[in-house]
């Protein structure tokens, strides 16, 4: 992470920029905090064929996802960068069939990273990003709530939570609190924190360190 970014993340008009960066992530904004060559960013013939929503190929083959590993808030998405991401039937993720429906997908849901045990899950119609529970996948209990809107703002909120990193795992109690705090906050300026089953365990998780 540049020490730019660093420094962004302590002060009130750094925290607005940050905030405007996360909101609208570009390549050079997400490779200063994740490092050079961190983003997946496939050709268009090598995006999934089901992905349909234009948003997100635009941004994939434009812009790019971060392959990284964060270990601060345990995920893991660096399997992007050589395998691409993995795909389902959301209706079978989300125990939407019967046992006997053998119709096609209608559409089809793609893994982009991994974290606190769950999987984030790009839905291919709509760009929109859910929560998948593999541990409930086989009694209807896969799906585990909505994330965020989009995958452009996934990954603006992974660059935003890295790029306070530092702070949110320092020997400094009380910096540690007020990363929290103020992370938490831009964070709520993009999408709702409360009630997000996905955001409150990542924050429940940094609150544990």
């Amino acid at each position: 992470m540049s020490e730019s970014v660093r420094q962004e993340s302590r002060g009130g008009v750094g925290r607005e920029a940050l905030l405007a960066a996360a909101m609208e992530p570009t390549a050079e904004w997400l490779e200063s905090v994740f490092g050079a060559g961190s983003l997946w960013r496939p050709a268009e013939d090598a995006l999934p064929a089901r992905l349909e929503d234009e948003e997100s190929r635009r941004f994939l083959t434009e812009v790019g996802f971060p392959s990284v590993h964060l270990d601060f808030i345990d995920f893991n998405s660096t399997a992007l960068a050589q395998d691409g991401p993995w795909s389902e039937d959301p209706d079978e993720l989300f125990g939407n069939r019967y046992p006997d429906d053998d119709s096609p997908p209608k559409s089809y849901a793609y893994g982009m990273g991994d974290s606190m045990g769950y999987s984030l899950m790009l839905l291919g119609d709509t760009g929109s990003i859910t929560l998948y529970d593999p541990n409930g996948w086989d009694h209807a209990a896969g799906y585990a709530g909505h994330v965020i809107d989009s995958l452009p703002l996934l990954a603006g909120v992974l660059g935003l939570l890295a790029s306070y990193e530092d702070r949110l795992v320092g020997d400094d109690e009380t910096d540690r609190e007020a990363a929290l705090r103020e992370v938490r906050e831009l964070i709520d300026r993009i999408e709702p924190v409360e009630d997000c089953r996905f955001w409150e365990e990542i924050f429940e998780w940094l609150g544990d360190q």
